[in-house]
């Protein structure tokens, strides 16, 4: 017992050591990174404009500079509250309100910086601590299953690099957790007051992220299950609490039912089409991103990252089989339902019909939460003396070490870093600005998503001007400008002005080019 209590203080300890190291790394540079389209939607649509109103604007508009440009990431007093439910309504409805709701109110009190758009969601992620412990206490009847969660989740990288973005991956996280947990109270107090409370924390996760549903028909599996498909009390109670999540939700669903060709059109890219190889590999690469991440391609001139991955896809699956063998029915299958209904959701399509729904890895949090309670008990029961022996708990001891090692050394990387692999398109931005800055009466032609520009605003000075063109035949180069350059620009638009000024076009990186004097 006296080994038992030592090995317990250890674990306690370095989770709360790894705990502010978490939170450190949460909020260190939080202006680093660059600041991608997905934010810059936000910042756009947040203060209540429409991503097509601005396209147009932009597009029948003469050149303007970057100082203007930003001006459409800022709160106007003229556009309220209202302004910013529309816009999410009618172009981007596979965004529930909640996040953004809650952004409109900081924006007006922290205004648009980088580091104030950021630091909402860094803020809103450290609710996934407290919703993670009473998960755990819920499911596993332990503190130190939930303290070594937390230290697993606080230092992981994946949940840390979401934790600095402006969308609403961290508070998504927070109601997973928190509605499951309210999930398990009410099935073990059974009382009107408990179902109350899982139905609320429900309505706030399905408001949150459309992907909640797979949430909740895993509760429900669970449930039913766990009932032995049986019309029970808790059966009833769950599914009156469904409902009625479903009903506070309803307002929203018709949203996205009346605007389902915008969702279509937002949400289009996914339907590329990726061969069973290339997403096995994302796969691997993903769950292993969620202990070890070094941003890391997808080749390898030595054999350590290959062994790295392989360690960490050992150790997941041994963490499932023995959570299986170890654990009651009513332990191990809420950890499979929590993580396998959002897989399958997503893998199932991707695999019959084609597309990359499933390599997104945050759209499958709630699979990879479920992973990271399978090893966090694990890794406690292995550790923690009582059913292995002294050289079992050292040789645990050892491979807990590395493994929150590797997070630490991981989060300690990206958190300097300007690039990150979830931006992997935003690789030449540091080249374009130091081109393009060093001019002095700059122009930047594009016919990108708009979203582009608006990304590219914030690392650019004030004297840069920015045409956005819709139509290429109808491009052109106006007058008074000392360079001009091609922004993400279409082929058609390359050669049409090329061929209208007889000149030529010389790429300079990925995404620019540049007009020969």
């Amino acid at each position: 017992m006296t080994d038992y209590k030592l090995n317990t203080n250890w674990l306690r300890t370095a989770a709360i050591i790894l705990l502010i190291l978490g939170i450190f790394f949460r909020f260190v540079n939080l202006d680093q990174k660059i600041y991608w389209r997905d934010e810059a939607l936000t910042s756009l649509q947040v203060p209540g404009y429409t991503i097509s109103e601005v396209t147009q604007t932009l597009a029948e508009s003469p050149p303007i500079t970057i100082g203007e440009l930003r001006k459409y990431q800022q709160i106007n007093p003229q556009r309220g509250l209202t302004d910013t439910l529309k816009s999410f309504a009618t172009e981007t409805p596979e965004h529930p309100p909640l996040y953004y709701i809650i952004m409109r109110f900081w924006m007006q009190w922290f205004g648009s910086s980088v580091t104030a758009m950021r630091s909402l969601s860094a803020i809103l992620s450290l609710l996934v601590f407290p919703s993670l412990y009473w998960l755990c206490i819920e499911l596993f009847e332990s503190p130190l299953v939930a303290w070594v969660a937390i230290a697993l989740i606080s230092i992981s990288p994946f949940h840390v690099l979401y934790a600095q973005e402006a969308r609403e991956y961290s508070l998504w996280t927070a109601t997973i957790l928190l509605a499951s947990a309210a999930l398990l109270r009410a099935l073990r107090l059974n009382t009107p007051v408990s179902w109350l409370i899982y139905t609320a924390t429900l309505a706030l996760a399905f408001y949150t992220y459309l992907f909640s549903a797979f949430v909740a028909v895993g509760h429900g599996i669970y449930v039913i299950i766990l009932e032995r498909f049986r019309f029970t009390k808790k059966l009833i109670y769950y599914l009156g609490a469904a409902i009625a999540g479903g009903i506070i939700f309803l307002p929203w669903i018709l949203v996205v039912i009346i605007n389902l060709p915008a969702l279509q059109r937002s949400m289009a890219w996914i339907n590329y089409r990726f061969t069973i190889p290339e997403l096995l590999l994302r796969w691997v690469f993903n769950t292993n991103r969620i202990f070890v991440d070094w941003n890391y391609g997808w080749s390898f001139k030595s054999p350590f990252p290959y062994l790295i991955i392989l360690a960490v896809l050992i150790l997941v699956g041994y963490a499932l089989y023995f959570l299986c063998r170890q654990t009651s029915m009513r332990v191990w299958l809420f950890v499979l339902t929590l993580s396998g209904v959002t897989a399958l959701a997503l893998v199932l399509p991707d695999l019959i019909v084609g597309g990359g729904r499933s390599k997104i890895l945050r759209y499958l949090i709630p699979f990879y939460l479920g992973i990271q309670l399978a090893v966090a008990y694990l890794l406690t029961v292995k550790t923690s003396g009582l059913t292995t022996n002294i050289r079992q708990q050292q040789i645990w001891k050892v491979i807990t070490f590395l493994l929150l090692s590797a997070g630490v050394i991981s989060c300690s990387i990206s958190a300097y870093a300007e690039v990150w692999w979830h931006k992997s398109d935003t690789q030449d931005v540091r080249e374009i600005v130091r081109e393009v800055n060093q001019c002095d009466r700059p122009l930047i032609i594009s016919d990108a998503f708009v979203s582009n520009a608006l990304s590219l605003s914030h690392n650019l000075n004030d004297r840069v001007s920015f045409q956005l063109v819709t139509q290429p035949a109808n491009a052109k180069i106006p007058e008074g400008f000392s360079d001009v350059f091609l922004f993400a620009a279409s082929k058609p638009l390359r050669q049409q002005l090329e061929q209208k000024y007889q000149s030529k076009f010389v790429r300079f990186t990925d995404r620019l080019w540049k007009l020969e004097k």
